[in-house]
């Protein structure tokens, strides 16, 4: 053996003060062999759950297998475009973040339902994008749209306020009085890209998951549309509501093909406050005004109804 073929060759020491040469050895051989055998039977273990990471929570791959690719192979995949990130260390550090937090909390929105802003509309679909920040916190809410709760639940204050400005806006056609739900997928099915900056949540604690990696996500997503915008040389519309809004998009928003429309927050404390109040400003009309300027249709803006 290579340590035999390095042994000294003087005499072991017979002195009484300590251990000789060849014990010392011995000593640190024996100790050097229980260090193999442990990491030996880790090995064993490991090997008998090749995916023990997956026993508490979600590793990449897991996780973007919540990633839909479109059946048709036309279309553009959000896969492709946002490959080089799924496969940075900054993601795979939020996925094992993402694992660890749905194996010891209650995280919203389901797994299934995280990336639904983005399987929901396809990017080359996308003509107007909105803006939230996290999901709802709250038991059944959140489902992966921004400002959309499930079926079922009662309409948030922020929906409520954005029920208020589509009724009063005179040249929308909507409903006479706010709907009874607040699911607006509707709107996502015709290229409404609804994308909160923060993709997941814990219960009951707003903004949990915030810098933990999910905003270079979405600022990826919004340089994806920004990418396919210039390809097909036409912009699509911000609607951009209060200012971690305007500040998340201003980097892609200021592009002079994109209309950029900026209001305060639909909350109750911001939908009348700054000189951009929320209320009165007539956003989803000037939507469909600048999708038609740019040769898009209009967003039929009821939630309602099959498409």
């Amino acid at each position: 053996m290579i340590s035999s073929f390095f042994k000294p060759k003087t005499r072991p020491s017979r002195s009484a003060k300590g251990p000789t040469l060849d014990t010392s050895t011995k000593r640190a051989r024996e100790e050097e062999e229980a260090k193999q055998d442990a990491a030996g039977e880790n090995t064993t273990q490991k090997s008998k759950h090749p995916k023990m990471t997956l026993a508490v929570g979600l590793d990449v791959e897991e996780l973007l297998s919540y990633v839909e690719e479109p059946a048709d192979t036309a279309v553009s995949s959000w896969k492709t475009a946002l490959d080089r990130h799924f496969h940075s260390a900054a993601f795979a550090s939020l996925a094992r973040y993402v694992a660890r937090e749905h194996s010891t909390k209650t995280v919203y929105p389901p797994l299934k339902d995280t990336f639904s802003a983005i399987n929901m509309t396809p990017l080359d679909q996308v003509r107007v994008v909105i803006v939230g920040q996290d999901p709802y916190h709250g038991p059944n809410q959140a489902h992966g749209l921004c400002f959309s709760v499930l079926p079922g639940q009662a309409v948030p204050p922020s929906l409520k306020n954005i029920y208020k400005e589509l009724i009063e806006d005179p040249d929308v056609s909507f409903c006479e009085a706010p709907p009874k739900h607040g699911h607006l997928v509707q709107w996502a099915k015709q290229g409404v890209l609804m994308l909160n900056t923060v993709m997941t949540v814990r219960r009951g604690e707003p903004n949990s998951h915030k810098k933990r990696g999910w905003e270079t996500v979405t600022d990826e997503i919004l340089r994806a549309v920004d990418r396919k915008s210039r390809e097909t040389g036409k912009g699509v519309v911000f609607l951009l509501w209060g200012k971690p809004a305007h500040t998340k998009a201003q980097a892609f928003s200021n592009q002079s093909r994109h209309t950029v429309i900026t209001t305060s927050h639909p909350s109750p404390l911001g939908a009348r406050k700054t000189n951009q109040p929320f209320l009165g400003s007539r956003c989803f009309s000037r939507c469909n005004s600048a999708l038609k300027q740019m040769g898009y249709p209009e967003v039929d803006w009821n939630v309602d109804g099959d498409l």
